[in-house]
């Protein structure tokens, strides 16, 4: 994934710190609250903390990066215990509109979903706790998802 000009590496990297937020700030979007000062007074001390830390100065690589780990992340806890292949995809998809809805208030560059797909594929198969994910859900699948959700409204 690319970082900015100025990344420090590792933990020290924004968007190790951003990522979290991002997280938090999909749950709270996907359980229906919708109104970003809404989202922003429901994160915690240390959310607000972090976003004042990550002021003007934050690049959108580092906004990017952390919008593209936060997706990772969520994709990972989806549940496909009982769920075929056409629901995995459905459920896939859903998941990624609603992050790309949830930070749409964020300086990330979207389009870079579509170019990172199939790195982001490969992370989510290494990471991901539930093996049926990556088995149900193809890269070709994947990629074609981040595609459809990036280009179309």
């Amino acid at each position: 994934m690319d970082s900015c000009d100025n990344c420090p590496g590792s933990v020290k990297c924004t968007s190790t710190h951003l990522h979290p937020i991002l997280v938090r700030v999909h749950d709270l979007f996907a359980g229906g609250m919708r109104d970003k000062f809404d989202i922003l007074f429901a994160l915690g001390d240390e959310d607000e903390e972090a976003l004042e830390l990550c002021d003007a100065q934050v690049s959108r690589e580092c906004w990017t990066k952390a919008a593209l780990w936060a997706i990772v992340e969520v994709v990972e806890r989806i549940d496909l215990q009982d769920a075929g292949q056409v629901e995995a995809e459905r459920q896939l998809f859903e998941t990624i509109r609603t992050a790309r809805d949830a930070f749409a208030s964020f300086p990330w560059h979207l389009e870079e979903l579509v170019e990172q797909a199939p790195e982001l594929y490969d992370q989510i198969c290494q990471h991901c706790p539930d093996p049926t994910l990556c088995d149900r859900v193809s890269k070709r699948a994947f990629i074609k998802a981040c595609r459809d959700i990036v280009y179309t409204p």
